[in-house]
């Protein structure tokens, strides 16, 4: 970023490659939507260009850039509170839809989620979880932020964020806990 600052615009690109990805996961596991997420990171990324000047590097960029994506997905979850997510038709042929999804093929760190039905389920326990539960889990889990860079993103104490993540790891755990034992992991 500091480079991109200076007027270097190879930079914006590296930036752009670099966070993309990332920043299109987290508004999409909050918002639910895949256009609606598409539209944050471009948003997120409008912000980084329009804001160059101001960036001062006190955090990590990357939690600047969460933080700039959090208050985005909340504009747009005030704005939009009975608007329910896109759907798309799953066959020509059918009258069937099917939820846009992103792929995510990680629930812990270091855990592959073996099976697409284990990930819809996994996907539908976080789901469940508090809206700020929801969010502090994705950082931690997803993006592997600290803890201080989440109760940034967050605008919230170090210690809320490690009861935010405790009980929504506690709630996880209960949702999951048949197909642990499905699967013989307990």
């Amino acid at each position: 970023m500091l480079e991109y600052k200076v007027g270097n615009t190879q930079a914006l690109e590296e930036i752009f490659k670099r966070y993309k990805k990332p920043m299109l996961n987290y508004a999409f596991k909050l918002l639910r939507n895949f256009a609606d997420a598409e539209d944050v990171v471009s948003e997120v990324f409008y912000v980084v260009t329009a804001q160059k000047d101001k960036y001062i590097p006190e955090a990590k960029f990357s939690t600047w850039l969460f933080t700039i994506a959090h208050n985005i997905c909340i504009d747009r979850l005030r704005k939009k509170r009975n608007i329910f997510s896109l759907w798309q038709k799953k066959d020509k042929d059918t009258e069937t839809y099917e939820e846009w999804d992103i792929p995510d093929t990680k629930f812990m760190p270091n855990v592959a989620v073996e099976s697409r039905d284990v990930s819809k389920y996994v996907k539908n326990a976080i789901d469940k979880l508090p809206f700020i539960s929801r969010e502090a889990i994705i950082l931690r889990e997803y993006h592997n932020l600290s803890y201080e860079e989440i109760s940034k993103v967050l605008h919230c104490s170090i210690n809320k964020v490690k009861v935010l993540i405790f009980r929504a790891r506690e709630k996880l755990r209960a949702q999951l806990l048949p197909l642990l034992k499905e699967a013989g992991n307990v």
